[in-house]
C-alpha cells in the first residue's frame, strides 16, 4: 500500500509514503495513519496530540470529534456541523511543524505542552499550548487546552515549563 492514497469513509487522508504531518520524522503509515483508521487507540498522550495535530492538517474532522474528552465543551454542538467544521480547518490552514516541549502523565490524566507552527493566509498563527488529556475506558482523550499566540511567546521557547506557560497563559490574558 506504500505510495497509493489511504481513505477513510470519503476522505482521503494522504499518501502512506509520504512523511507523517505529526512532524515525528516517520512515514504516515507507521505513524499516525493506524490511529487514524481506528486501527489503534493512541498509547500516550503525546501520542494523541500528535495524531490529532496530523488529523487537523488533513482535515479528518470524524477523528477530531472521536478523540474529544465526554466532558468537552465542543461536543454540545451537532456532531456533523463539529465534524465539517473541524475538516475544514486544513483548508484556512497550512500545519508546517510540531515541537514536543513537555509530556508526562499518570494512569488517568497526561498533559503535553507543544509548539504548532500555523500559517493561515500568509500569517504566522502559530502558537503554544498546554494539552490536558484524560483517559475514558481505557483510552486517552483530548479534555482541554490552554494556549498563548507566538507574539506573546518569549524569544527561547525551548526554556518554557507548564508552570512557566502558565504564568505566561495569565499574563498574557491579563493584558487589554
Amino acid at each position: 500500500m506504500n505510495g497509493t492514497l489511504a481513505t477513510l469513509g470519503r476522505v482521503t487522508v494522504g499518501r502512506t509514503g509520504t512523511q507523517c504531518p505529526c512532524h515525528s520524522g516517520h512515514r504516515y503509515a507507521a505513524c499516525c495513519a493506524p490511529y487514524h483508521r481506528y486501527e489503534r487507540e493512541a498509547p500516550t498522550p503525546e501520542t494523541l496530540m500528535r495524531s490529532r495535530y496530523s488529523a487537523f492538517a488533513l482535515g479528518l474532522g470524524p477523528y477530531l470529534v472521536r478523540t474529544l474528552a465526554a466532558t468537552h465543551p465542543d461536543l454540545a454542538a451537532p456532531r456533523q456541523e463539529l465534524e465539517r467544521n473541524l475538516a475544514r480547518t486544513k483548508e484556512r490552514q497550512r500545519f508546517t511543524g510540531l515541537r514536543i516541549l513537555h509530556s508526562a502523565s499518570s494512569d488517568e490524566q497526561g498533559e503535553v505542552l507543544f509548539l504548532a507552527r500555523i500559517f493561515e493566509r500568509g500569517q504566522d498563527r502559530s502558537f503554544v499550548e498546554l494539552s490536558d488529556f484524560t483517559r475514558q475506558d481505557g483510552v486517552w482523550r483530548y479534555a482541554s487546552g490552554i494556549l498563548v499566540s507566538k507574539a506573546a511567546l518569549p524569544v527561547d521557547i525551548d526554556a518554557l515549563t507548564p508552570a512557566s506557560f502558565l504564568t505566561l497563559a495569565a499574563n498574557a490574558s491579563a493584558q487589554p
